[in-house]
């Protein structure tokens, strides 16, 4: 199939529902007044499940209406997460939040920058149960597989990861990895970057068998300034108790983000730590291990692309196949590999790989990526400058063309299509459904007006003969971080925060929206 390039001026078809409208139509619903037979609203209305096609007619609780090209995307509620405002104002990352749907759909768990929890009702918003766990932040939340428990882990001196009552909150047991990977104190608030320096889960997945799988890390520098690196992988029975664990004594080294495959685990594999690095680590690479013990199995690296970058690094873009064997690493110099299980490359790429504007160098980072269907899915970042060129400080002179897509490759071969935006794109969320995937749609490059933020759904089973892949935008007051959710219906949960506008005044907030 010929690769097809998407533009976010694809999905304004739809305009945006009036609260007169008789028919909206949705991803495989439409929403109609009272008297239809559906889910009922926070406003009233209907969500009623049905597919459609452009140009259809319904008639539905007494409302007629004709299907437009695009999906409409309508807010359901949305919960204040606290006031961040001063983080914002001081030029601080966009604060860290989880957001996880219940096996069923009724709930949705929130873990939130300001150290608190909630369970919200996930159709209405209203608050179930909320409670502050740490002074610092809320890094997972994750159901048990039957909904009965809910499980949160910390960035704080502690570490704690808690089995939780997701009726009262209360906590059922608790595993503190500082006892594990070690403690630092909680920064100074002055210090809006010291709270990543504490210990914390990186990844909290609940397997197949009910175990949890996370792994432990801390990054930081000691009282003589020396930076340190502490890690190590954990299964964890559902009563608390350490399964397995990799390696043995914790690594001089960051494991990062596992994934899970059938029986297999990778973890990223990095290290900011000074001295001499351990020689028995794919650092800069992806470390493959067995479930359920954790046994090492494989492991991948990639040489540097000097003379630009020092060494090969991979922030969030990696993924684990076990059938067939892949592994997807997308790196921070703007390349991506596709390796299977005998160590060559089934997809390679220079994506966002350096070039020259002039007599600058430019290039664009993979910043998330997953592996589904047969597919490469990854996302490049904005035009940034090579850490090793000699001028890091120049303002990029043009654009890259790499730059600020979601890309959508064969993993054994060539591009399906592509979609190019003027956000930021933050993250890639695969739906429940394994049909959907949801991007952010954060702070704008070029085009500075603050009302297109939001989260942008694609369905990866769109036919040629459809409207393309994108099914909707769905519109938020606030720039939208890397972390989303979708239930298996549909419904779409985001963490909006504050912004700077263009005279340095904070605005917006810091809430969880949900949106269909």
């Amino acid at each position: 199939m010929r690769p097809l390039l998407l533009t976010l001026a694809a999905c304004t078809g739809a305009p945006p529902p009036s609260a007169t409208a008789d028919l909206v139509f949705v991803r495989d619903g439409v929403i109609a007044p009272a008297g239809a037979d559906g889910q009922p609203l926070p406003d009233g209305r209907l969500l009623v499940s049905t597919d459609w096609r452009p140009g259809d007619t319904l008639t539905l609780g007494g409302a007629e209406g004709t299907a437009p090209v695009q999906a409409a995307c309508v807010g359901l509620f949305s919960e204040d997460l606290g006031d961040v405002q001063r983080l914002v104002a001081m030029g601080g990352e966009p604060p860290d939040t989880d957001l996880a749907w219940s096996p069923d759909g009724t709930r949705l768990a929130v873990g939130s920058h300001t150290g608190e929890v909630l369970v919200l009702d996930g159709w209405t918003g209203a608050v179930l149960a909320r409670r502050r766990l740490a002074e610092t932040l809320v890094k997972h939340v994750a159901w048990s597989l039957d909904g009965a428990t809910l499980y949160a882990a910390e960035q704080s001196p502690d570490a704690n990861v808690l089995a939780l009552d997701p009726h009262t909150l209360a906590a059922r047991w608790t595993l503190r990895l500082a006892d594990i990977v070690g403690t630092t104190s909680a920064p100074s608030g002055e210090d809006i970057y010291g709270i990543f320096q504490l210990p914390a889960a990186y990844g909290l997945q609940v397997l197949e068998s009910g175990d949890l799988l996370l792994s432990a890390l801390h990054s930081w520098r000691d009282a003589s300034g020396t930076a340190r690196n502490r890690s190590q992988v954990l299964r964890l029975t559902p009563d608390g108790t350490i399964a397995a664990r990799w390696p043995e004594q914790p690594a001089d080294a960051t494991l990062k983000h596992p994934r899970v495959s059938g029986d297999r685990v990778a973890v990223i594999v990095s290290r900011s730590a000074d001295g001499p690095p351990p020689a028995d680590l794919p650092l800069g690479g992806v470390q493959v291990l067995t479930l359920p013990d954790l046994t090492p199995l494989m492991s991948a690296t990639t040489p540097a692309l000097e003379p630009w970058f020092r060494k090969a690094n991979i922030w969030a873009a990696m993924d684990v196949q076990a059938e067939p064997g892949r592994l997807l690493m997308g790196f921070g110099d703007g390349r991506v590999r596709v390796v299977a299980d005998d160590g060559s490359d089934t997809l390679s790429t220079s994506t966002g790989a350096p070039i020259m504007a002039g007599e600058v160098p430019i290039h664009a980072s993979i910043g998330w990526g997953l592996l589904h269907d047969g597919r490469a899915i990854f996302t490049t970042s904005g035009t940034n400058i090579p850490w090793g060129a000699a001028s890091t400080e120049t303002r990029p002179p043009s654009v890259h063309p790499g730059a600020n897509r979601l890309w959508v490759h064969h993993q054994d071969g060539g591009l399906d299509w592509v979609f190019s935006d003027d956000h930021a794109l933050q993250g890639v969320s695969l739906a429940e459904d394994g049909r959907h995937l949801v991007v952010g749609a954060g702070e704008r490059g070029t085009d500075h007006r603050r009302d297109l933020y939001g989260a942008l759904v694609f369905d990866l089973q769109a036919d040629e003969d459809s409207a393309g892949p994108l099914r909707a935008f769905c519109p938020t007051a606030g720039p939208v971080s890397f972390r989303h959710a979708m239930s298996r219906d549909g419904r779409v949960a985001v963490a909006e925060h504050p912004y700077l506008d263009e005279d340095g005044a904070v605005k917006g907030a810091y809430r969880v929206t949900v949106l269909r």
